[in-house]
């Protein structure tokens, strides 16, 4: 019986020092909040700017903008920062959406869709 109240009190105290530290257990990481925040057109090409204004407790794994019309659904990776930018490829005469999405450990979220017309 004393070999079982060592055992249990040695592994107790394993369980407490690696509790040790900041509290976080009540923080739970979410998917990331990510703006559409422009789609211009320049020229047969449209320049895209997103913003990323929360990822928290998970790290970010990439960002970029789906875009396209009714028949052409098409995708730019951006460069993973706060604040990314895309062009379009050239496309042709026509009104097109834009959402800027970020996606962490956790899941991707979508900007609102914006819309430009090449001209």
């Amino acid at each position: 019986m004393k070999h079982v109240r060592i055992l249990f009190i040695a592994l107790t105290g394993i369980g407490l020092s690696g509790c040790m530290g900041e509290d976080r257990s009540g923080e739970q990481p979410f998917a990331p909040t990510v703006e559409t925040v422009s789609a211009v057109a320049d020229g047969p090409t449209a320049r895209m700017e997103g913003l990323i204004t929360a990822s928290p407790n998970s790290t970010l794994l990439d960002c970029g903008f789906r875009y396209g019309n009714d028949t052409l659904v098409l995708s730019a990776v951006a460069e993973l920062q706060d604040r990314f930018f895309a062009k379009t490829d050239t496309l042709e005469a026509g009104t097109y959406y834009a959402v800027a999405f970020a996606r962490n450990g956790v899941g991707t979220n979508y900007g609102d869709t914006l819309w430009f017309e090449i001209r």
